[in-house]
Parts: C-alpha cells; structure tokens; sequence
C-alpha cells in the first residue's frame, strides 16, 4: 500500500504534521496521482534525492509538498 503524503512548511519555522492525502495500491498508481496534480495551477513536479518523484507548491509564506511512501511509520 502506498500514501500520498501532503507536508507544509510555514515560513515562521513553525512544524507542521504531514497528513496522509490518499492511498494507492501500487508505486506506479501513486505516482500517476502525483503527475495528475502537478496539472493544477502553482504546482511543480520535482525529483528530490530525499522523497523521490514530487510535486510541490511554493507560496510567500509557507511551501507545500506531496509525495508518496510506502511505510507511513517512517515519516
């Protein structure tokens, strides 16, 4: 079972607990989720060394990034 996971970061430093968005059978089906919302307006698909295949949303004040895992337990 894989998650897409939402993470915000607030400009303020202040933490933010990541929140599972939904949830994919396979790698392949949580990565087609990730291409589907890297469609929408503001969002950027990435590549990051840290969680993989990405999409991400910068803004003024706060940055938000979803990407999927396979162990919730190690976020």
């Amino acid at each position: 079972m894989w998650s897409i996971i939402l993470a915000t970061m607030l400009a303020t430093g202040e933490p933010q607990i990541p929140v599972i968005v939904s949830s994919y059978s396979t790698l392949n089906n949580c990565r087609y989720e990730l291409l589907k919302i890297s469609k929408i307006k503001d969002y950027d698909l990435v590549v990051s060394p840290l969680v993989g295949y990405a999409v991400v949303k910068m803004e003024e004040k706060k940055s938000t990034t979803a990407f999927c895992v396979k162990n919730i337990q190690s976020i």
